[in-house]
This record gives C-alpha cells, sequence and structure tokens, in this order.
C-alpha cells in the first residue's frame, strides 16, 4: 500500500474513509480528527485545565501525547492523572502501568500527579476481589470514577478527559440495546457536563477506533503496557466481551459499522433520553458527592467504609 497523499509506503488502511496514509500523513490526520471532535462537541474552550487520566495502556497514552498538541493550537492546557490500583496478581501489573504513565508524562512535558489507592483511601483493587460482593471489575469502574474526579479537581483541572475508543463506545451502546437498560444508555455521553458536583468530563478519542489508536502509538514510539489487566476476562467470557467481538468483525465486513452506530446514537437517539425521570440525587453523608442510594452514603464511601473495617449501617445511623 502506498500512501495516498504523498505515495511513500503507508502504515494503514482505514477502510470507512477509502484512506491508505503513511506514518507521517496518518498522524497528521489522526490528530486533525480529534481535534475536531474536541471542537464539534464542545469538549474543551480556551484557558481550560483538562486532566487527561492516563493507565499506561495504548489508549490513554495516545489520548495525552494528541491532547497536548491540540492544547497548543486550541490554548487551553493539559496535566496528568494516573492511579496505583494494586493490582499485581504476580504481574506487578499496576506498578508497571503507572511506571509507563510516568515515562509519557515526562515525554509530553505536562505535570502531573500519581495517586496510590491503597495509601489515599486504605485498600487496593487486588483486596476487594475476595470481600466484596460486586465483580471485580466493577469495583475498579467505581473506585477510578471517583477517585479520578477527586484528583482532578484537586489540581485545578476543570475538564476531565478519559481514553474510552470508537470500540469501547460501540460496544457500550450495544449492550445498553441488548439489556434494555435506558438509564445507563442515558448516562452514555460522549460530553458529561459538570453538574451535581462532578466535573465536566470527555472522551476525544470516542469517534477513534482501537486500531487507530495503536498504530498511532506504535509509529510515534510511544511506550505503552502490552498487557491486559490481570483481572480482564479470558475469551469467551461475559456477554460484553462476545458483544466486543461481534462489533469489531461486523466492521470488517461493513467498514463504517462502528462512526455510523456511534454517531448516531450521540446525535440523534441520546437526545430522547433527556426526558427520562431523573434520580432524585441526595448527598453522601460522609463525603458529601451525589448518591442516589437510600442509604445516602455512595457506593464508593460504603466500599471504603467496608474495606477499612467498619460498618456501613453504623454511619447511617450516625453511630
Amino acid at each position: 500500500m502506498n500512501c495516498k497523499r504523498c505515495g511513500s509506503k503507508a502504515v494503514i488502511r482505514i477502510d470507512y474513509a477509502n484512506l491508505t496514509l503513511c506514518a507521517e500523513h496518518f498522524s497528521e490526520w489522526l490528530e486533525t480528527r480529534v481535534e475536531k471532535t474536541v471542537k464539534d462537541y464542545g469538549m474543551v474552550a480556551p484557558g481550560d485545565i483538562v486532566a487527561v487520566a492516563v493507565s499506561g495502556g495504548k489508549d490513554s497514552t495516545t489520548l495525552l501525547h494528541v491532547m497536548k498538541k491540540v492544547s497548543e493550537r486550541m490554548k487551553f492546557d493539559v496535566v496528568g492523572i494516573n492511579i496505583d490500583l494494586g493490582i499485581d496478581r504476580g504481574t506487578k501489573y499496576s506498578s508497571l502501568s503507572t511506571e509507563l504513565a510516568v515515562r509519557n508524562f515526562e515525554l509530553t512535558g505536562v505535570n502531573y500527579k500519581v495517586v496510590k489507592l491503597k495509601e489515599t483511601h486504605g485498600f487496593t483493587i487486588d483486596e476487594t476481589k475476595h470481600r466484596v460482593k460486586r465483580p471485580v471489575c466493577s469495583t475498579c469502574g467505581l473506585v477510578k470514577r471517583y477517585v479520578l474526579d477527586e484528583v482532578a479537581k484537586e489540581i485545578g483541572a476543570n475538564v476531565l478527559a478519559t481514553g474510552h475508543n470508537l470500540n469501547d463506545m460501540a460496544v457500550f451502546v450495544m449492550s445498553g440495546y441488548h439489556t434494555g437498560d435506558l438509564q445507563n444508555l442515558a448516562r452514555l455521553r460522549a460530553v458529561s457536563p459538570g453538574e451535581n458536583g462532578y466535573i465536566k468530563k470527555i472522551k476525544p478519542l470516542f469517534l477513534t477506533s482501537e486500531k487507530e489508536t495503536t498504530t498511532y502509538a506504535l509509529v510515534n514510539k510511544i511506550p505503552f503496557l502490552l498487557d491486559s489487566c490481570p483481572n480482564n476476562p479470558k475469551v469467551g467470557g461475559p456477554t460484553s466481551d462476545k458483544l466486543r467481538r461481534m462489533v469489531e468483525l461486523t466492521e470488517e465486513e461493513i467498514p463504517g459499522f462502528m462512526l455510523r452506530l456511534v454517531e448516531n446514537f450521540e446525535r440523534r437517539i441520546r437526545p430522547f433520553f433527556e426526558d427520562l425521570p431523573r434520580f432524585n440525587l441526595g448527598k453522601c453523608k460522609v463525603c458529601g458527592k451525589p448518591t442516589n442510594s437510600d442509604r445516602d452514603i455512595c457506593s464508593f464511601c460504603a466500599l471504603k467504609i467496608k474495606m477499612n473495617g467498619g460498618e456501613v449501617s453504623n454511619v447511617v445511623s450516625g453511630e
């Protein structure tokens, strides 16, 4: 394959765009595409401070490098956040993730903060596996959402960017259709406004495929963690894993399927969910953040109390 822009050797074929591009022109194409997404969806304004959550994987490291370049043109600031979740299981997964995140913070020259979950909140994700009934990936997601929001505010950011890519979003949409969970679909947004005490959250890569983020990381020699989380289900696992394979196989047969699925959902379908009944949010008695729990304690604080040997019922009753 030859690059359609310069005729040199191509590194990627983007079927839905009928494009073959060399490393240089692909990098330019992806950066321009992400910048257009940021502008089209009103993700960032000049003067904003955007905290980029970096796990050390290909998506988040690509996001960091691209957003740093976009920030120079759009006049906003970028800072980095990494959470050491304490996932080991013989792989030292979290420590390696943090090491690679820090290398990328230093390569891009951004200020950053590394948060060790054990030091700040008294437990690790590994320690929750046998003490909490909910699935470990669900617990991990809860922890990351809470801590990222907390830390982004602490370091002065007013926007939090995460590395969810097009494949992720397509699977979330299909999963919502499959289960009929309208409330969950309503919460699926490329841009979540800052409200109810939460920071504004954005997904600048939500129209960028995993193939594209991986290629960008490789051709730009971005260091990233190759191994997946040891807690991830193996092939043949939960429904979401099977939906991902189905969506990606469909993309091979119908190029652009994922892009149209996600764009149409965001622009044409999700607006209808605005009329759904909203939760009556209360305030967590422990941290003051919003909660829809009938215990008046948010899920994170309930988890933290349990992991640190306390009883949620005692906190609720004021003991």
